[in-house]
């Protein structure tokens, strides 16, 4: 299994030799797959089957195929009868993990740099169908926010722009509210236990987070800022006054990370990371590679690199209108942070280079807020 670097792309000189892999039969039961030619298949040491090489080649191209052209035609979930007899050879009766399993899969691999043969848990996000979410929302990560400079009125008619108004009403009313505050600010966020989850990374995480969401709220209505651009904008206009801008770019990255490697907003996290191996990246070419442990600055660069951001749907989540307590204005607002599609034969370009002048101009806090401006979504 090779390594990637930071733009999903196959590091040659860095794989990990796998020596099994070991899943759980519908009993909850481990069932090991030992590499080698045939592959053996045991269970509570017991050979219970083998197949070969060649039959796993050819049904891993049949599936992977079949997933291209279910997902062209097809909605949700769909069978691929053509491999059925296949996954009874390999003993597979459950084939997804749990929603709230972070482990997807776990594999022996043996450890060139100690020598060791470690077992390490990995999830597993596909490239073949929709990009795949790595921050899931809910009720549960809701961040609420006090705006100063409106009035009943104002509150009354921002929320009256909805789905009988324009089918992109979110935009509309989003930017109707910046164009009517004086201010929108971050105040608290609405669960304990998410927040004492991003307590766990940074003591002031809820609120670099709380103001990486309002700054998507902001742009939203005339561009899509995905989530290194919007730690960009935290570095140019440094809410938190910090000496080096680029801790928001290492916290939001940390965040991400938790989020992929074992925290969930809604469980009590204790810190530990439950995919203890990393990531598996499958891609639209058939390439599979994987971030480990020994490559996690790659992996982390890679999380910012590659994500963008959705908004859940705000009826069922209960959030994005505008609401009064005592005498104080306030919004709740939520997001969904999702993988992008990742580009075949990915490379750093003038585009998104650090360096250039060109990403510079464009990512400037100033310049984005002089577009906002000019669309007369704030002051």
């Amino acid at each position: 299994m090779y390594a990637a670097d930071e733009y999903v792309n196959r590091l040659e000189n860095i794989y990990f030799p796998i020596l099994k892999i070991i899943k759980e039969d519908e009993k909850n039961q481990d069932i090991d797959y030992v590499a080698g030619n045939p592959i053996r298949i045991y269970k509570n040491g017991d050979l219970i089957g083998e197949v070969s090489e060649d039959e796993l080649t050819r049904n891993a191209i049949i599936l992977f195929n079949r997933i291209f052209v279910g997902t062209d035609s097809e909605k949700g979930a769909f069978e691929i009868p053509e491999i059925d007899s296949f996954l009874k050879d390999m003993k597979i009766h459950r084939i997804k993990a749990s929603s709230a399993d972070k482990v997807d899969i776990r594999i022996q691999i043996h450890d060139i740099k100690t020598g060791y043969d470690p077992v390490a848990g990995f999830s597993i996000k596909s490239d073949l169908g929709s990009p795949p979410t790595l921050l899931n929302a809910g009720k549960n990560t809701r961040f609420k926010y006090k705006i100063s400079g409106i009035d009943d009125k104002d509150m009354n008619d921002i929320n009256a722009i909805d789905k009988s108004t324009d089918n992109e009403y979110m935009k509309l009313r989003i930017a109707e509210l910046f164009k009517r505050a004086d201010n929108i600010e971050y105040y608290c966020m609405l669960n304990d236990i998410y927040e004492d989850n991003l307590v766990m990374i940074d003591s002031l995480l809820p609120q670099i987070y709380g103001i990486f969401i309002l700054y998507h709220y902001m742009t939203m209505p005339i561009m899509r800022i995905d989530c290194e651009m919007l730690c960009r904008m935290l570095e140019q206009n440094n809410p938190l006054k910090y000496r080096n801008p680029n801790i928001y770019a290492y916290k939001i990255k940390k965040l991400l990370c938790a989020s992929a490697l074992g925290m969930t907003p809604g469980i009590e996290w204790n810190g530990i990371e439950s995919a203890t191996g990393g990531y598996v990246i499958v891609k639209r070419d058939g390439d599979v590679v994987c971030y480990h442990i020994y490559n996690r600055n790659f992996f982390e660069e890679y999380l910012l690199r590659n994500t963008t951001i959705d908004r859940p749907s705000a009826s069922r989540y209960d959030y994005a209108y505008v609401y009064k307590e005592n005498d104080d204005y306030f919004i709740d607002l939520n997001i969904q942070i999702r993988f992008k599609r990742i580009k075949a034969g990915n490379k750093p370009t003038d585009s998104n280079n650090k360096n250039s002048s060109k990403y510079k101009r464009e990512l400037t806090y100033a310049n984005i807020l002089n577009r906002l401006k000019r669309g007369g979504i704030c002051q």
